[in-house]
């Protein structure tokens, strides 16, 4: 048979044959392969021919076939290893400084690392909870904007309902709406959020109750509450019957009977509730809501479908909706298809997915990346801290390394013992890194990002991973030790003429790529405390300080308010508004010179822009009570950039097809954190009965007074409703501690990369100074003084540092710099002090580490040193 020999066997399956199996089998059993490998090719592909001729020879390793299965060595019993064991504790109790520093060391990667394990096995569990993952999906629809499709996660009203009853593969379907209520049991009134939903809601998704039965949640006068909202009100108390008071508005409440509580849930999921009611009281919170309405969109839809094959057949017949849809509204809101996110995979999706119910895990996923690199940056930090101390460490024991080869100990077996001592060794710092991950990594963590990663010694996974790690870390900082130090022959070690320790490059070179890393890690804690202190002060583009905001229900409510607030003489300016920066704004689609854009829209009165302090740039902003502008609106500077107005005021834009003269151009401004870039942003003129925010701007340092004349003052017009206010630098006080928390990560892992490379300078030092102490014992009597032998020890680090950090500053600058770019929509003008500190403290620790040893060796007695063997 003629076989296309450019199509040859993978060649490692090949090698391990010959290796393993006894020559009286091999050639016959190559042979067989050879040919069944050839046919597959003709007959599969040469991709999958490859594959399952590895496969097959890894069958044959069986025990008849072996070379020596029943001859080999004695290494592999069980007294020899128990052997092993004793000396390697005897080793870890002679030197205990070593021991110490080598088991903290790497104890600290390895707790690191467990950290990454718990982290991302977190990540990768979110919304696994929920059995119906898989057959759940949340529909979608597809939009043009500007020449590209964006997917949003509402949906129209009616389109729920059409699904179920037009497609016989779908087996429910769930609604949601969410709508602000004033919660009140007793005397306990708060603001909440309430979920209106259909029963299904809990079939779809898996939420196990800890009191009450899930059916309850078809009752119209029925409240399901998590565990969460269960002890704020009730505290440890079932409260299954207790009747609670749900206030829509000023003028419609209605009173429900709890029926259910949720058990906890798990911190790795995106979709939750406080409150689920039944969606038919949105008929009573909304009077004239309209389930039919195509042109209103609902929060979510949800579907559960039987098989998930059919979704695709689904999606291709759901063009009667898009006509349906694109019949009620203006065109410039028309979709342009359906399309369906499964459960299981929505919370990837979410970023990518506008007004999205579910939380977006994608940053998650991107820091199970970046943690992944620290902690394998870590774990080689020590493992060269290990190499360079270990090999030190053996210098003590040349003499039972010659007395063992002497009586017949090959290489091998010397080999063998070193790293079953490592890997006895690595199992303390097992020990210790789990200690260290289950007390402080992982608690530390959480604490400072307010959740719980639900880690626990019972995961099954867990137990896979830290015998993996602990072999890893065994054989990979322990293969160079023991290949260095079995190679030594007995003759060279009797003589004494080994000068261990005095010339090895390859531990200069480990440490070389400490230096690196060290200097990348200590970059990283020094810009991102940098970039951390420049977004503090960074402004939002308008008056964040002396000034506050509080919701009102209607315009009733806002004009009392008003009414009592302007007699305070520390009140400089008030406003009315529908929206609010950092709050609230509504979408529109603006049409201008043939393209459609996608926008933010404000609704707001005259004085907004004065009392929030937003800076016009161009042109004019609204006038009181004016009926002309209420065909005009005013845009940000993006806006204007966007749409190619170099003089944007007069040109007209179209919102459902109605014309709007731009009068004023503000100066861009942040309506979300720094980690989102400014978009197309306009202003409207608000009508009056639509006030929902009452804004104030107060003389400075009257901040505190006026908030508390406020809080006052609401409590005496509206006793029944909490405060519903707050300073408006509040707004992101979470996005100050997120990225105050990035800085004291980078910070403690610098702290870390630090003590880990003293570590390791310490040990290559000890290592050059256990090799030459007759040398500086000598220099001693003939009269060197300490900064003779400091120059002669410093000289070869100076060197070594010199060019790692000619390697190390650069390759920072640049990592680190790509890392706050990617990380960072704005952030601060990036230089080099960051790596100029960082080469600073690594010289700083250069120094110090060499002035500690050379003292030792100035109060060393060079008679002792003379006698040293």
């Amino acid at each position: 048979m003629e076989h296309d020999h450019e199509k040859l066997p993978p060649e490692w399956p090949l090698r391990c044959l010959r290796f393993f199996v006894k020559n009286e089998f091999l050639e016959e059993i190559e042979g067989d392969m050879e040919e069944m490998f050839y046919e597959n090719v003709e007959r599969l592909s040469y991709v999958r021919a490859r594959r399952i001729y590895a496969w097959d020879i890894l069958r044959l390793m069986r025990p008849v076939l072996l070379k020596n299965i029943n001859q080999a060595p004695a290494i592999d019993q069980l007294d020899m290893f128990s052997n092993y064991f004793k000396t390697s504790i005897r080793a870890l109790m002679k030197t205990p400084m070593s021991s110490l520093i080598n088991i903290f060391g790497l104890s600290i990667a390895i707790g690191i690392s467990i950290f990454v394990y718990a982290f991302a096995h977190w990540v990768n569990s979110t919304d696994q909870i929920h059995l119906q993952k898989n057959n759940v999906f949340l529909v979608t629809f597809l939009a043009n904007r500007d020449g590209s499709l964006q997917q949003h996660g509402q949906t129209p009203r009616p389109l729920a309902e059409m699904l179920k009853n037009d497609f016989t593969q779908v087996s429910s379907v769930c609604r949601v709406e969410d709508r602000n209520v004033v919660f009140k049991y007793d005397d306990k009134v708060f603001h909440e959020r309430v979920r209106f939903t259909d029963p299904s809601f809990l079939d779809m998704f898996t939420f196990p109750l800890k009191w009450g039965t899930p059916g309850s949640l078809a009752d119209l006068n029925s409240v399901i509450i998590s565990e969460e909202m269960s002890i704020k009100y009730f505290g440890d108390e079932n409260p299954i019957g207790r009747d609670v008071l749900l206030r829509f508005d000023e003028h419609v409440g209605k009173a429900f009977k709890v029926s259910g509580v949720a058990a906890r849930f798990p911190e790795a999921r995106t979709i939750s509730f406080d409150f689920l009611i039944n969606f038919d009281n949105m008929f009573i919170a909304e009077p004239g809501y309209n389930s039919n309405d195509w042109k209103a969109l609902i929060n979510a839809t949800f579907v559960s479908i039987n098989t998930t094959s059919d979704v695709k057949r689904i999606e291709a017949g759901m063009g009667k909706y898009k006509a349906l849809q694109n019949d009620a509204v203006h065109e410039d809101w028309a979709i342009s298809e359906f399309s369906f996110e499964p459960l299981a995979t929505l919370h990837q999706r979410s970023q990518y997915i506008q007004n999205d119910i579910s939380r977006s895990s994608t940053s998650d996923s991107q820091s199970i990346v970046y943690l992944t690199i620290v902690a394998s940056l870590m774990l080689a930090l020590a493992c060269f801290n290990y190499i360079n101390i270990a090999i030190v460490s053996a210098a003590k024991r040349l003499k039972e390394i010659a007395v063992r080869k002497t009586i017949g100990a090959t290489r091998r077996i010397v080999i063998v013992q070193f790293l079953t001592e490592n890997i006895v060794l690595t199992f303390f710092a097992l020990v210790l890194g789990l200690f260290l991950g289950v007390t402080f990594f992982i608690p530390g963590f959480e604490g400072m990002w307010h959740f719980n990663m639900g880690f626990t010694l019972g995961d099954s996974g867990l137990w896979i991973y830290l015998p993996s790690i602990m072999l890893f870390t065994a054989l990979a900082s322990g293969i160079y030790p023991a290949l260095y130090i079995s190679k030594f022959e007995v003759i060279t070690i009797l003589k004494g003429s080994v000068e261990f320790g005095k010339k090895n490059p390859v531990t200069k070179l480990f440490l070389g790529f400490q230096l690196v890393i060290a200097c990348i890690l200590i970059t990283s804690a020094v810009m991102f405390t940098q970039n951390t202190a420049y977004l503090s002060k960074r402004s939002w583009g308008y008056t964040a300080n002396a000034s506050f905001y509080a919701e009102v229900p209607d315009l009733a409510s806002y004009e009392k308010l008003n009414d009592v607030m302007l007699r305070d003489p520390q009140v400089l300016s008030i406003s009315g508004s529908t929206h609010h920066l950092g709050k609230n704004n509504t979408k529109a689609v603006v049409r201008s010179l043939g393209r459609r854009f996608e926008v933010d829209e404000f609704s707001v009165d005259a004085n907004y822009f004065e009392t929030m302090g937003l800076q016009l740039q161009q042109g004019r902003v609204f006038t009181e009570n004016s009926a002309n502008d209420k065909m005009t609106v005013i845009v940000n500077q993006f806006f204007a950039n966007t749409i190619s107005f170099d003089s944007p005021i007069g040109k007209s834009v179209e919102i459902d097809s109605i014309a709007f003269e731009i009068v004023g151009v503000v100066t861009d401004f942040h309506n979300n954190s720094f980690f989102n870039n400014v978009g197309p942003t306009i202003f409207r003129l608000a009508a009056k009965e639509d006030y929902r925010f009452i804004s104030l701007k107060v003389r400075p340092g009257s901040e505190r007074d006026v908030f508390a004349t406020l809080q006052s003052k609401w409590a005496h017009l509206f006793p029944d409703t909490p405060f519903p206010g707050a300073y408006q630098e509040e707004v992101w006080g979470n996005y100050y501690d997120e990225i105050g928390n990035h800085a004291t990560v980078w910070q403690v892992i610098a702290f870390i990369a630090v003590l880990l490379t003293t570590l390791g300078l310490y040990g290559l030092v000890t290592i050059n100074i256990a090799g030459r102490i007759k040398e500086f014992s000598i220099r001693k009597l003939l009269g060197a003084g300490i900064g003779n032998i400091i120059g002669i020890l410093s000289f070869q680090y100076i060197v070594l540092f010199v060019v790692a950090l000619l390697i190390g500053a650069p390759v920072s600058y640049a990592l680190i710099k790509l890392l706050i770019e990617s990380a960072y929509s704005y952030h601060m003008p990036i230089d080099v002090s960051g790596v100029t500190l960082a080469v600073l403290i690594l010289m700083a620790v250069l120094g110090a580490t060499i002035w500690t040893q050379t003292r030792k060796i100035s109060k060393f007695n060079p008679v002792k040193g003379l006698k040293a063997d």
